[in-house]
């Protein structure tokens, strides 16, 4: 049996089915046996001269570095290029002013993320907000994207564990959709979106992954693909940058814990995460909730998703989440 559910944040539409034999395709894109260090790898210590210069770093024992901070070598946008604003005709072109930065997050490149320990992931979340607070400063820029590409599905194209900063002047339809209709439903009903989601998955626990102090992991109502988990902060805030201490070694627990039972549920997918948060120059929105987005690349996108805008998802996310529930990790 079928079911559209509507996403309650932006009234995306999703075909749900209880497909028993749909098997997550896997590329195998973060497994295999890898040396601890590979010599050919950009990322890897003792190659620094083949990336750009260290932007920011997280030192370990000795001089050793932690967690480092790169230059894309091929960016997207630049910070060195001037703002511009012009028209063509109907047409609107801003010049490609930004940043792009790479968050290479450990010198090993056999780890993946749910073999680092926790003080190691404190690390990155701590880069991921030190990063943020620094680009802010630069007056022409709207919105900070951090994200994961793992995999080759996911569009991983250095297979060492990182994840990426784009800063950009304007900010991004997605977010912009969920501000509006976040605003929407604040307007109605006096109250935030994201805290009712709260409320409500930590009542009913059908969608509920794990739960600590300061965090929640589900799988949302209307999730877009099989797996697809979000992690939403208790406390209501906008800005992912606003994250305090405690709440970021919450996060570091509740990441890893999301992404071990992902890659034991689905023997190691490819993935991307995000940090959806609030344009960097908004002030503190009543409507408006940073979390974190997981999204398991199990399920190619068709014609009909990308005609429709409709997603298809096989799993229902209720059992998505018992499944993840029940998962026993070391």
């Amino acid at each position: 049996m079928s079911e559209i559910r509507k996403d309650p944040v932006t009234n995306r539409w999703v075909i749900t089915l209880d497909d028993r034999n749909f098997k997550p395709a896997t590329d195998y894109g973060a497994g295999g046996n890898l040396p601890e260090n590979d010599k050919a790898c950009p990322f890897c210590p003792g190659n620094e001269d083949k990336t750009g210069k260290t932007i920011y770093s997280i030192k370990s024992s000795g001089d050793k570095w932690q967690v480092r901070v790169i230059p894309n070598n091929n960016p997207y946008l630049k910070v060195e290029t001037q703002l511009k604003n012009k028209g063509v005709g109907i047409f609107d072109i801003i010049t490609g002013t930004g940043a792009n930065e790479v968050i290479i997050e450990t010198p090993r490149h056999d780890l993946d993320f749910d073999r680092l320990d926790m003080a190691h992931i404190v690390s990155i979340i701590r880069t991921y907000r030190d990063r943020i607070l620094d680009l802010k400063n630069d007056t022409r820029l709207e919105y900070m994207l951090i994200f994961k590409n793992r995999g080759a599905r996911a569009g991983e194209t250095v297979h060492h564990l990182h994840s990426q900063l784009i800063a950009m002047p304007v900010v991004p339809a997605s977010i912009t959709d969920e501000i509006d209709s976040s605003l929407k439903y604040f307007s109605f009903k006096k109250r935030c979106i994201y805290c009712d989601i709260l409320e409500n998955e930590m009542l009913l626990k059908e969608r509920l992954v794990k739960e600590t102090e300061h965090f929640i992991l589900i799988t949302p109502f209307a999730s877009q693909t099989p797996f697809e988990m979000w992690i939403l902060p208790k406390r209501h805030t906008p800005h992912f940058h606003g994250i305090n201490e405690s709440e970021t070694k919450d996060l570091a627990y509740i990441l890893k814990e999301g992404i071990s039972r992902m890659n034991k549920a689905l023997n190691r997918p490819s993935y991307n995460y995000m940090i959806h948060s609030a344009p960097v120059k908004a002030g503190e929105l009543e409507h408006y909730h940073w979390h974190l987005e997981i999204l398991p690349r199990v399920k190619p996108l068709a014609g009909f998703e990308w005609g429709s805008g409709f997603y298809i998802n096989p799993t229902l996310p209720e059992d998505s989440a018992a499944y993840l529930r029940g998962i026993t990790l070391p």
